[in-house]
């Protein structure tokens, strides 16, 4: 595609913007420069992922973006900061890549992904980007119950109560859908590789949002897998395969999602301390100690109300499906396809 043709592509203003530091919020400059070069960048990415076939995106200029006030909200991750602001009198997010040196590429990436997978009900909704700074700044939808990671872990700070039985049981299975999705929608699976609590966001109604799709990778036609130079993800959400041999498959999310499914159940972080002198757990291997001598009800997070035995065949139906997504043999677990299929079952027979 020529180079005009992207202008055509991305609606926006193509002006050099420039803006001063204000001690109040976050001020931003551009460059057509930038443009040109994201813009590009892009464009690469839609054309590897999804042959060029992709959903439009709004692409907001600096001056835009200036004007969403943004002041730092939330807590600050590895390679991006999150901040709040406002667009049209609604509240948004406005995500911002560090200064790392590939930082343009991961934001890029999302923005490719994320795009296409605007219309699930289950994902973050990217409402539009800026490519006019140096690395893309995104706009997301408003969270009003912020992540799942702070419903679990500190939900009492922001004064909500503790996720009932069924409400962990749907998110469960919300996300799942979603992953299943990425994994089946399109030509190449497209793995997500970073899932964990704290990438999933709760709406007014604490549905679950996916989020985060910067360091997703595509399965080549033909393949199971694709090798990385590197391991990315989170410790205690890796799988132990990808871990040893830098292998990337589906079967690596199942094992992610797995660990979530156990942190949703708990209450505990993918690994803890139990005492000081016994260090660090690994949270699957403590599940598996309780399944093997059939105290599963044990080690549910205490702010779930076990009561009743619909509830209680249920934890011990999604232990055993955690165990399962989370086998150290990849060959051993499930597709996402069949775990969102589980879950929605028993979903569907639930009695609470």
């Amino acid at each position: 595609m020529k180079l005009p043709a992207i202008f055509r592509f991305f609606q926006t203003h193509h002006q050099h913007q420039h803006q001063q530091e204000s001690s109040n919020h976050k001020i931003f400059s551009g460059h057509i420069e930038n443009f040109i070069k994201n813009g590009a960048t892009l464009l690469q990415e839609r054309l590897s992922l999804f042959d060029g076939r992709t959903n439009p995106v709004h692409c907001f200029s600096v001056d835009d973006i200036n004007a969403m006030n943004v002041v730092q909200f939330g807590m600050a991750c590895f390679s991006y900061d999150i901040y709040a602001g406002v667009w049209n009198g609604k509240s948004v997010l406005v995500k911002i890549f560090s200064d790392a040196q590939n930082s343009s590429d991961l934001a890029c990436r999302e923005i490719a992904v994320a795009t296409q997978m605007g219309t699930h009900t289950n994902v973050h909704r990217l409402l539009g980007c800026c490519l006019h700074t140096e690395c893309p700044i995104l706009v997301y939808e408003w969270a009003k119950n912020g992540t799942l990671d702070d419903r679990i872990f500190r939900y009492k700070e922001h004064n909500k109560e503790a996720l009932e039985w069924k409400d962990r049981l749907r998110v469960a299975w919300e996300i799942a859908h979603a992953v299943a999705y990425l994994h089946t929608a399109f030509r190449r699976p497209i793995i997500h590789r970073n899932l964990k609590p704290s990438n999933v966001y709760l709406d007014d109604d604490d549905s679950a949002r996916l989020s985060d799709f910067s360091r997703t990778v595509s399965i080549p036609e033909g393949e199971t897998h694709v090798e990385e130079s590197i391991v990315w993800g989170t410790f205690g959400y890796i799988a132990p395969d990808y871990l040893m041999s830098c292998r990337v498959a589906e079967s690596s999310d199942v094992y992610s999602f797995g660990i979530l499914l156990l942190v949703l159940m708990t209450g505990k972080t993918a690994s803890f301390t139990i005492e000081l002198d016994r260090g660090e757990v690994i949270l699957v291997d403590w599940v598996s100690d309780y399944c093997a001598a059939d105290c599963v009800i044990d080690i549910v997070d205490p702010a779930i109300n076990t009561n009743g035995a619909v509830v209680e065949e249920q934890l011990k139906t999604l232990v055993e499906l955690a165990i399962r997504c989370s086998a150290e043999d990849e060959e051993c677990r499930p597709t996402m396809v069949d775990v969102a299929t589980q879950l929605k079952n028993m979903i569907d027979h639930a009695i609470v």
